[in-house]
């Protein structure tokens, strides 16, 4: 979870991450091109994740962590990511 760690600390370069759990089965979105062949994939992690702000505060975050990867196979393929907070518990 580095990708999410990173963007954590970005905002607040003194939150600390002290764990995260998957709270369920991922959602995986395949997309395949005429051939058949898979060129786009998402793939949705539901997450709780359990931070220290810099104040020294503790939450739980909840939300959904998505990586999404386009054109694959190709030389313009390209992997994204993204996080979609539902909740903030805490403090």
């Amino acid at each position: 979870m580095y990708d999410l760690t990173r963007g954590l600390l970005h905002q607040d370069p003194r939150t600390s991450v002290l764990g995260v759990r998957c709270e369920g089965v991922p959602s995986l979105a395949p997309s395949v091109d005429p051939a058949g062949v898979i060129r786009a994939h998402d793939a949705c992690f539901p997450l709780q994740v359990y931070v220290q702000d810099g104040a020294g505060r503790p939450w739980c975050l909840r939300g959904r962590w998505t990586y999404f990867g386009r054109e694959l196979g190709t030389s313009t393929a390209s992997i994204t990511h993204a996080w979609r907070l539902l909740s903030a518990e805490g403090a």
